[in-house]
């Protein structure tokens, strides 16, 4: 069976306050060479607002797309069919998030169930005001209206960010028994079991873990090992390390290291990536326009040294790793590019930039490799 690696690019197209600009057209779809890390454009589907993050399904041939709208009570989420030969996106359905300015989805690892994290206008009196959701993939790929939903509660210190609830990431776990949540706004990171018989996320039970006052958690990632996880916080710009019980779901926290070292506090991160053998983590931080690179110990996952490398332009804020580990897709913002970095095996580090395309305003980026005929 051949393969083929595609790259899709979500980009604002309509205005949002906080964003400096809205530059895009909608999804953007590049062929994608893993020998040399040449990017070829292949489609562009423009029948969406606003998909600022996208899940990728490969074993399904299929793209969800969230859309952040600024001002709607509700946000959306786009189910898309892949052709992997032209890149074309063929829209299934779409579905309302139960919350608005929806800032992320994904799956769980059987692809059965998608959640989506809603991140909320600064207001409490906003409804329906949910913070996560799900959704039954149905069988032709489509998405069922909310088979549940859920609300935090809470607030944190700096009442600019964190007076009310801002969820910004679920993640499944490896062995799909339990999806972890994010929340900026409560400095808390929420653990729901999901049911896959009825493809839906349910109170897990376990209470939701503080992080530090003022964190601000945005994005987690499991480590390759099912027992240890990251998050990035975005308000006080670190990354930590945490413990994982796969029995019961709950995290317990290990280790702060700075997102910045020279600079400890600043720099506002955003996505946050690990390499599939565990050797390497990254996170994207916008205010430097920068990569940080944290390199762990193997076994334990511990953060042994951290280093940083230029993003190549203005607020990276989302990359991701090629498939086969030797490439890493910056999108670049606010300088409407997406640039491609040769990795360096022995260090995790960037090397040299061998990729570099025009794309307006790229707010998320995946790559996904596609078996064809």
């Amino acid at each position: 069976m051949k393969t083929r690696t595609l790259v899709f690019v979500g980009c604002l197209n309509r205005t949002v306050p906080h964003f400096a600009a809205a530059n895009g057209r909608g999804i953007v779809t590049y062929g994608f060479d893993e020998a040399t890390g040449r990017l070829e454009f292949l489609a562009e589907t423009t029948d969406i607002a606003n998909p600022t993050f996208l899940a990728v399904v490969e074993q399904r041939g299929l793209l969800y797309a969230t859309s952040e709208i600024f001002g709607e009570p509700e946000g959306a989420v786009s189910a898309y069919r892949v052709d992997p030969m032209s890149g074309a996106l063929v829209l299934i359905n779409r579905q309302p998030t139960r919350g608005s300015l929806t800032a992320y989805c994904n799956v769980d690892r059987q692809a059965g169930t998608a959640f989506v994290a809603n991140y909320g206008h600064e207001t409490a009196a906003e409804t329906p005001r949910l913070q996560i959701a799900s959704f039954s993939v149905l069988d032709n790929g489509g998405l069922s209206l909310a088979s549940s939903e859920f609300a935090h509660t809470g607030s944190g210190p700096k009442a600019d960010r964190q007076s009310v609830p801002h969820a910004h990431c679920v993640v499944p776990s490896a062995d799909n028994r339990f999806a972890v949540a994010t929340d900026l706004g409560t400095d808390e990171l929420v653990t729901y079991r999901i049911n896959v018989d009825s493809r839906r996320l349910e109170s897990s039970g376990v209470p939701a873990t503080r992080m530090n006052p003022g964190a601000g958690p945005r994005h987690f990632v499991f480590h390759p090992n099912g027992v240890t996880a990251y998050v990035v916080n975005e308000l006080d710009s670190t990354v930590c390390r945490l413990a994982y019980a796969p029995g019961d779901g709950t995290l317990r926290l290990l280790e702060t290291v700075d997102a910045l070292p020279e600079n400890p506090g600043s720099g506002q991160p955003a996505d946050l990536q690990i390499a599939a053998d565990g050797r390497f983590l990254y996170a994207s931080i916008r205010g430097a326009d920068a990569i940080g690179i944290y390199r762990l110990e193997e076994g334990t996952g511990r953060i042994v040294s951290a280093s940083v490398r230029g993003a190549g332009g203005k607020t990276p804020r989302s990359f991701a790793l090629s498939p086969a580990g030797r490439f890493l897709l910056v999108a670049l913002q606010d300088s409407d590019r997406l640039a491609v970095y040769r990795l360096d095996p022995a260090t995790g580090e960037p090397a040299e930039q061998v990729g570099l395309v025009a794309v307006g305003t790229p707010m998320c980026v995946k790559a996904a490799r596609f078996d064809i005929t």
